[in-house]
């Protein structure tokens, strides 16, 4: 394909897996791709350096704060990329949005442009979004969506002629050897602080709709030698209040990918919870569910559609009721019991996650 493909991130990159995945994917693939992105962890900076991956930080710093800042670093990125356009790009470059909000600040700029949308998340609370998104679905070249029942509910709502694609949010790159030698110092103290115990592991975000208080509960109340260990960026004061719930508790902060994985390699169980507030909760796509099937090592999750429909129906886990402790306890119980039998269906199920097939559909579609 002649045609470059400019990758557009308004946040920070390293905050987006899926968006790192489908940049190395697409480069791998022989592509040219040029990634524009508001910021980016200086770990992801040497590892497009190392894959001569061109990018461009033009910043995305906000003043205000609420709905003012939103709007206000919207006008800024929009001002920053119709200049990074004009000076980079002609009518035959492909825009792909790695975020909904990338591709709204560009509203009205569109026009005569090619462009991917990649839709991470369902926004079905939030009317900005939805709304927003009916002006530029129906002239994006492709849409993605990374579960498949998201997508169907996405072609309903806007009407779409055909179902988006599903790209699942399964790694790009994975080391799948668990405990390798860490990359940094950084990565080697956190390493440190968790070694040699029993880790319950939950990495991503620590906010209100995946909340960790009744696992604590439970750990608690088995008098277990499991280690509860989060990692993330936190959005409430949960780590506080898990910790004065079960002392053996330990959060290691915010590591960006794909280096964090050198940690998830310690983990015994993987956490993925998230509640039913939300059909995007519900339909949920977590990265985290390969990232630890990836090494092996079995999920306990929420009993939501999209965890049942892939951890629970390939046997790679148990769903469990996150509000109960007795349903907890439960699934901890069983794992622990059959633990071989669930860390090799977690293996199996990572090596079945394919996106090859669909990636092959979208660039097939762009050269056209």
């Amino acid at each position: 394909m002649k045609n470059k493909i400019i990758y557009i991130i308004k946040e920070t990159l390293d905050y987006y897996p899926p968006c790192i995945s489908q940049i190395l994917e697409l480069k791998d693939r022989g592509l040219e791709v040029v990634i524009v992105c508001g910021g980016m962890d200086k770990s992801l900076q040497r590892l497009f350096a190392e894959r001569n991956i061109e990018y461009n930080i033009i910043g995305n710093k906000r003043f205000f704060g609420d709905f003012i800042g939103k709007i206000e670093s919207y006008i800024r990125f929009r001002f920053k990329m119709a200049q990074f356009l004009y000076r980079n790009s002609d009518e035959d470059s492909i825009l792909w949005f790695g975020t909904t909000d990338s591709a709204l600040a560009m509203i009205g700029a569109l026009r005569k442009r090619k462009y991917v949308l990649n839709v991470l998340e369902l926004y079905d609370k939030y009317w900005f979004y939805r709304t927003g998104l009916r002006f530029i679905v129906h002239n994006a070249v492709a849409i993605i969506a990374c579960e498949p029942t998201r997508a169907r509910i996405m072609k309903t709502w806007w009407n779409l002629k055909k179902v988006p694609y599903v790209l699942l949010n399964k790694p790009y790159f994975h080391p799948k050897e668990a405990r390798k030698s860490p990359f940094t110092p950084e990565i080697e103290k956190a390493i440190a602080a968790i070694q040699g115990k029993k880790i319950i592991l939950y990495q991503g975000i620590i906010s209100p709709d995946r909340d960790l208080c009744v696992l604590a509960e439970a750990l608690n109340e088995m008098k277990s030698d499991y280690t509860l260990v989060l990692m993330g960026r936190e959005q409430y004061d949960g780590v506080n209040k898990i910790k004065k719930i079960y002392g053996n508790t330990i959060y290691l902060g915010y590591f960006p990918p794909p280096q964090h994985l050198q940690i998830t390699s310690y983990a015994y169980i993987g956490i993925a919870n998230y509640d039913d507030s939300s059909l995007n909760n519900l339909f949920c796509a977590p990265n985290k569910i390969y990232e630890y099937t990836g090494f092996g090592i079995p999920v306990l999750c929420s009993n939501v559609p999209g965890l049942i429909n892939t951890i629970g129906m390939n046997q790679a886990g148990e769903c469990v009721d996150f509000t109960d402790k007795q349903s907890i306890i439960k699934g901890i119980e069983k794992i622990e019991r059959n633990y071989q039998f669930y860390s090799t269906n977690a293996s199996i199920f990572y090596s079945k996650a394919d996106n090859n097939t669909v990636f092959d559909s979208i660039v097939s579609l762009l050269k056209n």
